[in-house]
């Protein structure tokens, strides 16, 4: 697997980089916006490991731009309790992030999170099309059609609705949401399912204020429901 670490702290991606290495995978640096935005072009890594603070162009539009060309995976880097950030990095398109100061245990968690992630979507690609009420929902293209209009997804987007979808009519709890679609073992931050289903009702529902799709069952989860149309 191939990781991209783009930090404007020298010594920061200099740690990483070696500790990543010693795990076996390969690293491609970037110290600025720019360099990151380069090098991602050059050598289409897997994953990006992107800090939100760099010089020439911040980490939110170098996200911003990969998420308009590529499919590939972000985990932003952010300050301690910057929550605003963690929300905008998300809204954009990252699909997880982590706070500084971390230890290379947490990073190494995330990243085998996303590995299992990467491979249960090639392990379904031959199931990946799914049609429920007014959607049809194509999980390797990150692409859902609703009503004959194509909507496009992030990665983390398009697995959540796929869960959703597949489990029409149940209610899901937010751990659960957590460990299927973010991979982790233990428990998780609520926050990232709150965030991307808010994301994912902007897209998908005629009235994000007034979901009709995805609706939130207080204090246990959500519900994924497809209302059979009323002829006129």
């Amino acid at each position: 697997m191939k990781i991209l670490v783009a930090d404007d702290d020298r010594d920061m991606v200099d740690i990483l980089s070696y500790w990543l290495k010693g795990h076996g995978y390969e690293v491609v640096r970037a110290f600025d916006g720019e360099q990151a935005i380069k090098r991602w072009r050059e050598t289409l890594p897997d994953l990006v490991i992107l800090d939100v603070e760099m010089p020439k162009i911040d980490g939110f539009e170098v996200c911003r731009q990969m998420r308009n060309e590529t499919n590939s995976m972000v985990l932003i880097l952010t300050a301690h309790d910057q929550e605003e950030d963690e929300i905008r990095g998300l809204e954009l398109g990252a699909d997880d992030y982590l706070r500084k100061p971390f230890s290379p245990r947490q990073l190494l968690a995330r990243i085998k999170a996303i590995l299992r992630r990467a491979s249960n979507v090639r392990g379904s690609a031959s199931s990946s099309t799914i049609t429920v009420g007014p959607f049809s929902l194509d999980a390797m293209r990150h692409e859902v059609v609703r009503d004959g209009v194509k909507i496009r997804l992030t990665p983390t987007e398009s697995r959540l609705l796929h869960l959703l979808m597949t489990h029409t009519g149940q209610v899901l709890t937010t751990d659960m949401i957590i460990e299927r679609v973010w991979g982790y073992d233990e428990a998780g931050d609520s926050g990232l399912v709150k965030t991307h289903i808010r994301h994912l009702r902007q897209k998908i529902e005629p009235n994000a204020n007034q979901p009709r799709y995805i609706t939130t069952v207080p204090g246990v989860g959500y519900t994924f429901t497809a209302p059979t149309p009323v002829e006129s």
